[in-house]
This record gives C-alpha cells, structure tokens and sequence, in this order.
C-alpha cells in the first residue's frame, strides 16, 4: 500500500513537472529568440546579441501604442467595475420580476463572437460620430468584461451574510453609507479578481479596436501585427518578453494586495491551521 502511494505521488510529480515544461518551453524560445543576432525571427539563434532590445527603443510606435493599450484597459476595467457591481447589487440584493433575464442579457456578451460586437460598435458609435478614438473602444470594452465582473461580485454578493447590514440598518444607517460601509469592504478580493481578469483580458483585445480606432489610436495588439506585415526580425519577441514581465510584475502586486486583505490569510490557511490544531 506503501509503494503503491509513493508510485502514484512519482508519477503525479512527473506529470506535473511535464506540464511545466510544457508551459514554459515557449517562453524560453521567445527569451532566447530576442537575443538572437540573426535578422530574422529563428530559434535556435544563430549568435546572441541585445541589439534588438536597442532596437526596440527606436520603435516609439509601440510605446504610443502601449499607452493607448493602458488607458483603454484601465478605463474599461473602472467602467465595468462601477456598472458590473451596481448591476450585480440590483440582481442579488433587491430581486425583480425579470432579474434573471436581465441578468442573462448582461452576460451574453460573454458568448457573442467579438467580431459581430465590434461590427455593431462600429455602427453605433460612427452613428454617434464617436468612432475612431479611446473613449469610443472604452465603451465597448466594458460591455465585453461586465460579464465577468457580474458573475464574481453577483456570486461574493450572495454568499454574504446578511447581519452585518440588518445591524447597521438597526444603528440608522442609510443604504449608501451600508453599501460603502459595509458591502463594499466584503467584496474587494471579488472585485480585485474580476478587475484582473477584465484588464488581461481587454489588454489583449483585438477585433473591436481594430474596427473601431484610428491609426493614431491603435493599441499594441495592433501595432505588433502591422509590424509584423513589414519585418520579421526579433524586435516582436523583444516586445513579448517586455510583456512577459510587465505580467509577471502585475502578479505581484496583485498578489501584495491580497496579502493586505485582512482575513484572507486565514482564509486559505485555514486547512493547515486546522491540521496543525488537532481538527
């Protein structure tokens, strides 16, 4: 029985140090592709150089277009955050004839291809003569991440207890100053996650900016593949490792700020802490 266990744990460690590899096998050909000294994008690298990082700094399009990227996430994100959890407070704490309709009208663009949404964007907002710049693929991106911001609040917003807020409504405390109070305070690990999710999500969003800016407007999506139309040298996997770490970074902070939520520790160290008690 012994042996038995310890084969399936080797094997279970086999597997997952596979996996591993799997996962990072293509980032270490994009690592050693950038340093490659040939002109063209090949692995394994002829040589090793860093010139095509220096040639990235000479590529100011894609720092224009990284910032577009930045301001278009950020601005979708803080939109969808704002109508996502009103939305998922009207559904879940004051229930409606027709709350689940309206509900499910709020994430069908979850499963809507992005084509047809950026076609119908482009559409509505030449209509409302706001077509071509940020403000008009902020809009459309929040509509695309309200989905996952209303199922994670809407499902933090229903797994609270309500005593909290019967015993501030009891002290004479308004609906808002709950809300902010009390409510709100629950739901920041939900609304971290789902802010997260949104931002990688709308980060890497191509078919709705690609029909609805203008080429002064473009985000980095775009600019890698109009790039690409002209060379194909490895200044593109300079900019893949350039966003590799900017991921990595983000996860850290991300996971910084979780640190910093009081009660989180406890609530995935609780196994452990039961083990270590005797429980």
């Amino acid at each position: 029985m012994v042996k038995s266990n310890r084969f399936t744990k080797l094997l279970l460690y086999i597997f997952a140090g596979a996996v591993a590899v799997y996962l990072l096998l293509p980032l270490l050909m994009i690592l050693l592709t950038s340093v490659g000294s040939g002109s063209a994008s090949t692995f394994p690298p002829d040589g090793l150089t860093l010139k095509w990082y220096a040639n990235l700094g000479e590529q100011t399009q894609f720092l224009v277009a990284f910032k577009n990227s930045l301001i278009a996430s950020t601005g979708a994100v803080l939109l969808a955050l704002i109508t996502g959890t009103l939305a998922a407070l009207a559904i879940v704490h004051y229930p409606f004839p027709g709350a689940g309709i309206l509900r499910a009208f709020f994430v069908s663009p979850m499963v809507m291809p992005k084509i047809t949404l950026g076609i119908a964007y482009l559409i509505l907002f030449s209509k409302m003569h706001i077509a071509g710049g940020l403000f008009a693929l902020i809009l459309g991106e929040a509509v695309i991440v309200l989905p996952f911001v209303l199922t994670l609040v809407g499902s933090a917003l229903a797994n609270l207890q309500p005593a909290h807020r019967e015993a501030a409504a009891d002290l004479g405390a308004g609906p808002l100053r709950i809300f902010f109070t009390i409510t709100l305070p629950q739901l920041r690990l939900s609304l971290l996650l789902s802010g997260s999710i949104a931002f990688v999500f709308t980060f890497d969003q191509v078919e709705a900016a690609l029909l609805l800016l203008r080429q002064d407007s473009y985000t980095l999506p775009i600019q890698l593949f109009l790039y690409m139309e002209k060379w194909q040298d490895p200044t593109i996997a300079v900019v893949s490792v350039v966003l590799i770490a900017f991921a990595l970074a983000l996860f850290m902070i991300i996971k910084l700020v979780l640190r910093s939520v009081p009660g989180l520790e406890s609530l995935f160290g609780g196994r452990k802490n039961k083990r270590r008690s005797g429980l």
